[in-house]
């Protein structure tokens, strides 16, 4: 338990200088809980919007270090076409290569779910048997059945939860026009939800089954994952290829990752310029503050001028009163927003960001707080309020207070 406060002593003037400030707001609580109000609605606002963006961004960023150094890709009338394998022997002897991996990727649209799925093409033994097996919980009786070896899958957590849905938790139909009859896809394993991000719309497909779905020919791949061992060549890597072959284009890791910033702060920046009236609102209530008390403030400053209060005591209660306030507000607005976020999943915010499909919203945003940009929210909000909020008092106060209440009267 702490000691008592000495008698008159500056610790126990700020206490009850606190204490008779919250007292004064509560008797003004009509048009305090207003300005509160509006402290927490833009507050929230930019909260939410700096939450969602760091926590996707981040995310996305942590695992764009899984990213191949180098994507290289055909480009044909402007649009990506198929890359032939005869790239790949002399692609191989380019200095700083250190291996070549091709890939088959596309979209498959459900329509019975109007859904699109990313299908990926893999040898499905480097998830079972290499480092990357714990991300996945592997069906039992499913793995290395050798039953339909080039039809199997490994489906996302969205991607699950909707094809159980439609009566297909183990087996999914995949059907083209083109084809005589569907072809069915034995599901091996769902990846872990710690990937849902990545994960939550994705069938990773045997490598020839994929090729089937996405009717890619033989011989063809949707593009080349390079690896380069040596994250300084990776630039250089790329330029050779591109001088060797001037139809391929490259898209590097580092090329990636700036996107990624790029799109989300763009989208920020938009969900933030939508929402200017309220930063407006936020700048009205500044103005109107600054232009003076109300006549019941003004009569309660004279009046603790005319008891003994000097100046300074009387600004000291204004001061804290401002204080409370605004920073009450601040608080409860970045513990909305971090509730908004993380506890209720964004619903309606977290769709601008990532798009409208049917089998993104079920995911769970990681998060991540800068508290950096938080304290700049603070600095720009709480601050101008204390600092101008605080100049009609001061004129209040250096008043003479038998005139303030004469006015009054």
């Amino acid at each position: 338990m702490l000691p008592p406060l000495p008698e008159g002593s500056w610790l126990e003037r700020q206490r009850n200088i606190i204490d008779f400030a919250i007292k004064g707001l509560l008797r003004h609580s009509m048009k305090n809980s207003l300005i509160m109000a509006m402290f927490v609605i833009i507050v929230f606002v930019i909260s939410s919007i700096l939450f969602i963006t760091g926590s996707l961004t981040a995310e996305l960023l942590v695992t764009s270090h899984e990213l191949p150094g180098i994507t290289v890709q055909k480009i044909q009338g402007g649009r990506q076409t198929n890359i032939q394998d005869a790239y790949l022997e002399p692609m191989t002897r380019i200095p700083g290569i250190e291996s070549i991996e091709p890939r088959i990727w596309g979209y498959f649209y459900l329509e019975a779910l109007k859904a699109n799925f990313t299908i990926f093409g893999m040898d499905l033994s480097l998830l079972e048997d290499g480092e990357y097996r714990e991300i996945v919980d592997w069906l039992p009786d499913k793995t290395n059945s050798g039953k339909n070896n080039n039809f199997r899958m490994i489906v996302g957590e969205g991607v699950h939860q909707l094809l159980k849905s439609q009566r297909m938790s183990e087996t999914f139909l995949f059907f083209q026009p083109q084809w005589e009859r569907a072809v069915p896809f034995d599901i091996v394993g769902i990846f872990d939800s710690a990937t849902q991000l990545q994960s939550n719309d994705l069938m990773v497909l045997q490598l020839e089954g994929a090729r089937q779905v996405l009717a890619v020919p033989e011989g063809q791949y949707t593009d080349f994952a390079v690896s380069v061992p040596n994250p300084e060549e990776i630039d250089t890597v790329a330029l050779k290829i591109r001088r060797f072959y001037p139809e391929l284009r490259t898209i590097t890791k580092s090329q990636i990752q700036r996107s990624y910033n790029t799109v989300f702060s763009w989208k920020s920046g938009v969900v933030t310029s939508s929402l200017m009236i309220v930063v407006l609102a936020f700048l009205i209530l500044i103005w109107d503050k600054a232009s003076g008390l109300s006549p019941s403030e003004k009569q309660e400053v004279g009046i603790l001028k005319a008891i003994g209060w000097d100046t300074d005591m009387v600004l000291a209660v204004k001061f804290w009163e401002n204080v409370i306030l605004s920073l009450g507000g601040f608080l409860l607005g970045v513990v909305f927003a971090y509730i908004f976020i993380y506890e209720l999943n964004a619903p309606g915010l977290k769709a601008i960001f990532i798009g409208w499909s049917k089998v993104y919203p079920d995911f769970d945003l990681v998060p991540v707080v800068d508290f950096k940009l938080l304290l700049l929210i603070l600095f720009l909000t709480v601050l101008p309020y204390c600092s101008i909020a605080i100049l009609p008092a001061w004129k209040a106060a250096v008043t003479d207070p038998d005139q303030i209440i004469r006015n009054l009267g």
